[in-house]
């Protein structure tokens, strides 16, 4: 249990330093939002991004770095149904093949 509750954190941290750089030089991911959050299992979750970044693809991670599901967007909003487990997961927004924004979510009981 423990061992694999720490390799779940070695892998985010690691996919965190792969992608801050990434961050750093674009200033569209504090504009990211996903609500709300924490939310609970099965809720709706609605993601909305800046006007422009309308065609973006939304990938939703677990925290061992498994794709859950992935969006993609014809306009500035995204909606559906978060995961029926609990945890942590991380959505990555990818636009022309850069990632622009990680946010983290939180999926409740």
């Amino acid at each position: 249990m423990y061992k694999h509750r720490f390799i779940s954190i070695i892998v985010m941290f690691v996919m965190f330093l792969t992608i801050t750089p990434a961050l750093a030089s674009d200033t569209a991911e504090r504009k990211m939002k996903a609500y709300p959050n924490p939310i609970e299992r099965g809720a709706l979750l609605t993601i909305e991004m800046p006007d422009d970044r309308t065609e973006m693809t939304v990938v939703l991670y677990n925290t061992v770095g498994k794709i859950i599901q992935t969006f993609k967007s014809s306009n500035n909003k995204i909606s559906f149904h978060a995961p029926d487990i609990s945890g942590i997961y991380l959505l990555r927004f990818v636009d022309k093949q850069k990632v622009v924004a990680v946010e983290k979510i939180v999926v409740k009981e």
